[in-house]
C-alpha cells in the first residue's frame, strides 16, 4: 500500500511543480520587456537583422520584416511580413531593421505624445545600449517636435526621465564618466554630453569586466 501511494504521489508532485514554474514564468514575462537572447546565452540581443514585437502580455512574435506605416488620415501602425497589421496599443516594444523602441506605457512620465516620427506615436527609441541605456522620444512642445530623453540601468531597469541627479546616480561607479559629465566642458546641445557620458560609462564597464 505504501509503495502505491509513493508511485502515485510523486508524479502528481512533479506535475504541480512544473505547473507552478510555468505560471511563474508567464507572470514574469507579462511585466517585463526582456529582449530575445542569443543561443549562446551570453546576454546579447538577437541578431540585429531580426524583427520582432513584444505584445502587451509579454509574448514575443518574430517576423522577417517590420515596417512603420504613416500618412494623412492613416493611424500609424506596423506591418509585419507585408501582411500582418500591428497597432501601437497592442504592443509594449518592437525591433525593426533599424531601431528598438518601447511604448510610452513603459516610460516613467505622465506626459503623453502622439508624434509618429521614425516610430509609432509616443514610442521611445533606444539610441545608446549597454550597462546604461539611453532612449529618446519625440513630443510637441506647442509648435515643434522636440526630444525627450530617458535612462535605464541595464535591460531590466525602469526607464526613467533624464535628469542631472539621475545621471549622476547611475554613473557614480565610473569616476571617468562622472568627472566628464560634471566638467565645465560645454557641448551644445546638452544631449551630446549626455550621450558621450553614457558611452564613457559603458566602455569603462566593459573594460573593468575584462
Amino acid at each position: 500500500m505504501k509503495s502505491y501511494y509513493m508511485k502515485t504521489s510523486v508524479p502528481s508532485i512533479a506535475v504541480l511543480l512544473c505547473a507552478f514554474i510555468f505560471l511563474n514564468s508567464c507572470a514574469t514575462s507579462k511585466d517585463s520587456v526582456l529582449q530575445p537572447k542569443d543561443d549562446a546565452g551570453n546576454g546579447k540581443d538577437a541578431l540585429f537583422s531580426s524583427c520582432y514585437v513584444i505584445m502587451n502580455d509579454g509574448s514575443l512574435h518574430n517576423y522577417s520584416t517590420l515596417k512603420l506605416v504613416t500618412g494623412v488620415l492613416i493611424t500609424p501602425h506596423l506591418v509585419a511580413d507585408n501582411k500582418v497589421t500591428i497597432n501601437a496599443r497592442d504592443i509594449r516594444a518592437y525591433q525593426d531593421n533599424q531601431r528598438y523602441a518601447v511604448s510610452q506605457k513603459l516610460l516613467s512620465t505622465k506626459k503623453g505624445s502622439y508624434v509618429a516620427k521614425e516610430t509609432l506615436p509616443g514610442f521611445a527609441v533606444r539610441i545608446m545600449k549597454g550597462k546604461l541605456n539611453v532612449y529618446c522620444r519625440k513630443y510637441y512642445n506647442g509648435n515643434n517636435a522636440v526630444a525627450e530623453y530617458f535612462l535605464q540601468s541595464g535591460d531590466d531597469g525602469e526607464i526613467v526621465a533624464y535628469s542631472d541627479q539621475l545621471m549622476n546616480e547611475l554613473v557614480k561607479d565610473s569616476p571617468k564618466a562622472a568627472d566628464y559629465y560634471n566638467s565645465k566642458i560645454k557641448i551644445s546641445p546638452r544631449s551630446k554630453k549626455l550621450l558621450a557620458t553614457a558611452d564613457i560609462f559603458n566602455n569603462s564597464q566593459l573594460i573593468s569586466k575584462n
